[in-house]
């Protein structure tokens, strides 16, 4: 017989092992506690005894995802839209500062890092769907709660009545002791704080115990296109959220009990209707919520799932405590969780990715918290219009940057080397795009804001609202309302201008700030009457800032996905899911939750006048626009560097695992058993002795059984 001819061992000739037999040795290596008893496991759709047969035909994984990613769109529309649509309104009718919003849109976050470890610790075992409807019931009671500030206050007393001209002194004691019988709308901020709360465990059991049960019921191949569903519903949300949110701020705060309004959206004292789409997504919720919970423990392709799943565990050397099949006592087992923590700590690309992760985490949560409110005011627009542009920037780039790096990373197959040194390049580009935000109209020039008042010098510090020419009225900046007229500049309120009259809705006369002023080249004087009409300029810059916006938020996402692939296959097999968990955890309490709050302290560091009511601050009207582009930049450019620079070290210290030497063959027993386990140390053919030599052994499998065949020396 010539070397290298294929001849069957003689002893045993040939072996192959049948899926019977394949199906017991992976049951017997299966741990206790995932043994399942099929025939008590209840698979049919209903509540107790009540499962007709025509609810069976919705009892497929098709409707489950289904129904899954509904909830995830709701949760994306209430969470990542409104509530960053609704911050200008809601600082403005609770009298809260952005650092306070930006609590609000972290809390979230706390929420969700904190009940992630216990929510993924009791929704390991069965009634995953069951548990999930219930999380979907406490997030739409989290939307419902955050309708309730709006029922339990009274009506929005600033854009109604209030005194918008000069009055005299002597009548600003009752009026300030008025306001201040009126309880603080502030606390309401705790209010808010619970609905996120409760928002943040409808979140966490979706991406624990949602995304699990999905696994548990498709084949392998089909889960990430199901779980890219879900998550391409949640993105779809918040765009619809921006957008729909947007629009109903163009509807009037109280149109519930107020027939007719004389504003309109443009006004400064306008509105909008925040609570109208918490509302509308706490109903959609409960709506999804039912059918979730028909579902029964589990799915009846579960089953065959399982039977048909082959483990790909890593097969590398195991610790003590994961190598025995007894089980661990409980102090044994939170040793090895303590165990598995310092290894991951000692993984120097996986603890970089994941800082890299974070700080990316902090510049996203807090750019999109406050994008509508920058461009609400960089361009002085509304509100609902600030919303919709901002949305239509923000949700498209990031659907985009989210496939296009998934697809660039699986279409070039990068590794793990090739797919850190892509996000350094998607890092450097959009760290280079974020110069974009100096790309802004010229600011507002008010009296007393940015300018100083007719006949003082320019050069006198600190600019004051306060002048000779309306110090004899009780003015404050409760209420901001810029007047003007063509031969004028602009006014902070009728009575910071030194108006006396109004005599139209929006005209006011008598002005004895405008006195003084004359026009160019004749003493005339100016028209006293100043109309709060037509003072803010349009501004055809916002165009070309969104365009560009679009490519750098696009570049910031496309990361995101080689980077989860990254932290994926960077720590052993076994340890997936726990570095996962781990981490979730840094990334939302240091970065998620992190970024609003420094954003929002950033808003507030560089207001330049705060809306003050009886010497009490409350929310900020108007901002330096110079000092606030330059700390916005240098926050996105801090954070991009320090993305930058963990990258660098996690390619630096990256070491690729050598392929395993085995100095010896095993025997024809040991070679059955491994194959019977899925196990085969050389299942491409080559022997120990090396890739230049012939291999002394194959593997045959022709679907029903696998063979292995001998080489003959």
């Amino acid at each position: 017989m010539e070397e290298g001819q294929k001849v069957a061992e003689s002893a045993p000739p040939s072996f192959s092992v049948t899926p019977a037999e394949d199906e017991a040795v992976q049951s017997e290596n299966q741990p206790v506690s995932e043994s399942v008893d099929e025939e008590d496991c209840e698979t049919r759709c209903g509540y107790w005894g009540w499962r007709p047969n025509f609810l069976q035909s919705v009892n497929k994984p098709g409707f489950l995802v289904f129904f899954v990613a509904m909830y995830s769109m709701m949760l994306g529309f209430v969470v990542n839209g409104v509530n960053n649509v609704n911050v200008s309104s809601i600082e403005r009718r609770f009298d809260l500062q952005s650092a306070n919003v930006g609590f609000l849109a972290s809390s979230y976050d706390i929420s969700a890092a904190v009940l992630a470890v216990v929510i993924g610790y009791y929704g390991s075992g069965k009634r995953k769907a069951r548990m999930i409807s219930v999380a979907v019931f406490a997030s739409a009671l989290g939307s419902f709660v955050m309708t309730v500030p709006h029922f339990a206050t009274g009506q929005y007393s600033l854009g109604i009545s209030a005194d918008k001209i000069c009055v005299d002194e002597t009548s600003s004691n009752s009026s300030c002791s008025a306001t201040r019988s009126n309880p603080r709308l502030g606390n309401y901020f705790y209010v808010f704080l619970l609905g996120q709360l409760l928002h943040g465990i409808g979140g966490t059991t979706m991406l624990t115990v949602g995304i699990s049960l999905i696994d548990d019921s498709v084949m392998p191949k089909k889960t990430p296109l199901y779980l890219g569903f879900v998550y391409g519903c949640n993105i779809l949300g918040s765009g619809l959220g921006y957008i729909v949110g947007g629009q109903l701020l163009n509807v009037y705060v109280d149109f519930d009990t107020v027939d007719h309004v004389e504003l309109t959206p443009s006004d400064t004292r306008w509105l909008g209707a925040w609570w109208l789409a918490p509302g509308i997504a706490a109903a959609l919720q409960l709506v999804v919520s039912i059918p979730l919970s028909l579902f029964g423990a589990e799915l009846p392709t579960s089953k065959e799932v399982r039977r048909k799943r082959i483990s790909q565990a890593h097969q590398g050397q195991p610790s003590a405590a994961a190598s025995t099949s007894v089980p661990l006592p409980t102090k044994l087992k939170e040793l090895r969780a303590v165990w598995i923590v310092f290894t991951l700590l000692r993984n120097p690309c996986f603890v970089f990715i994941t800082l890299g992760m974070t700080v990316e985490g902090m510049f996203l949560s807090g750019i999109a918290a406050f994008l509508p409110k920058f461009v609400e005011n960089e361009y002085g627009i509304s509100a609902s219009r600030a919303a919709i542009v901002s949305g239509l920037a923000i949700i498209p780039a990031a659907a985009g940057g989210l496939l296009l790096g998934g697809y660039i990373a699986k279409r070039f197959n990068l590794n793990i080397t090739q797919a850190i040194k892509f996000i350094i390049l998607t890092s450097v580009l959009a760290a280079l795009g974020s110069s974009v935000i100096w790309i802004r109209c010229k600011p507002l020039e008010i009296y007393g804001v940015s300018r100083p008042y007719h006949g003082r010098d320019k050069g006198q510090l600190p600019i004051s609202l306060g002048a000779p020419c309306n110090n004899m009225c009780s003015c404050d900046t409760d209420l901001f309302e810029p007047v003007c007229n063509n031969e004028t500049g602009v006014y902070f309120s009728p009575c910071y201008a030194g108006c006396t009259e109004q005599t139209g809705p929006n005209v006011f006369s008598h002005c004895a700030c405008v006195s003084a002023i004359s026009r160019p080249g004749n003493q005339s004087s100016v028209s006293q009457q100043l109309s709060s009409e037509n003072c803010r300029q349009p501004c055809n810059m916002l165009y070309l800032f969104i365009s560009l916006l679009f490519f750098s938020m696009c570049l910031s996402f496309m990361p995101i996905a080689p980077g989860d692939s990254i932290q994926l296959r960077c720590v052993e097999e076994e340890h997936k899911t726990f570095a996962q968990g781990i981490k979730m955890l840094i990334v939302r309490m240091l970065g998620s939750f992190v970024g609003p709050i420094l954003v929002g302290k950033l808003l507030d560091l560089n207001c330049d006048t705060w809306r003050e009511r009886c010497g009490q601050r409350l929310s900020c009207w108007l901002y330096d626009h110079d000092t606030l582009v330059i700390c916005i930049y240098l926050f996105i450019v801090t954070c991009k560097g320090l993305s930058i620079l963990f990258c660098c070290l996690a390619l630096k210290f990256y070491q690729p695992p050598k392929p395993p030497v085995v100095e010896q063959v095993a025997s024809p027993q040991q070679e059955m058993g491994n194959v019977a386990g899925h196990c085969m140390p050389y299942g491409d053919g080559h022997s120990a002795a090396g890739d230049d030599e012939e291999p002394d052994f194959s593997v045959e499998d022709d679907g029903s059984s696998r063979t292995l065949v001998r080489f003959a020396p």
